[in-house]
């Protein structure tokens, strides 16, 4: 049944991820609004994807990175991590300032959690146990 969930999960992040090529959904810490932690569905190529595995923010070793256990942005203890029910997550722009609500597992919130199906799906992932790898390679292939 997982698998069925994780599979349809992903089939809603690629049809999100080509809707959304358009506008380019920026990650930034939610207190501040002046760490950046990546671009959520830019090209895997470019340098500030969350899916460019070379990139500060798609490196799984990187301290910037939402992928990172143990990251300012990853780990699931730290208050910018959208992994953390209990933090602040990362507030979710656009190039222009618009916000999208937050990527973050804390209904409560401010602004409120991003109603964007891509983060709606990533986190939904993660609740249902989903791993970070995992996660990753859904979102990115």
């Amino acid at each position: 049944m997982r698998i069925i969930k994780g599979l349809a999960i992903a089939l809603t992040l690629m049809g999100s991820t080509a809707q959304a090529q358009d506008t380019e959904y920026l990650l930034f810490d939610a207190k501040t609004r002046q760490q950046f932690a990546g671009c959520l569905n830019c090209e895997r190529i470019d340098d500030g994807s969350v899916c460019n595995p070379f990139g500060d923010y798609g490196s799984k070793s990187s301290e910037k990175s939402i992928w990172n256990r143990f990251g300012a942005f990853g780990a699931p203890a730290a208050e910018n991590s959208p992994w953390n029910r209990s933090g602040h997550g990362l507030v979710v722009l656009d190039p222009k300032g618009h916000v999208y609500g937050r990527f973050s597992l804390n209904p409560a919130s401010e602004p409120g959690q991003s109603d964007l199906p891509m983060v709606q799906s990533l986190l939904k992932l993660y609740q249902d146990g989903i791993g970070l790898d995992q996660i990753r390679y859904l979102l990115c292939q």
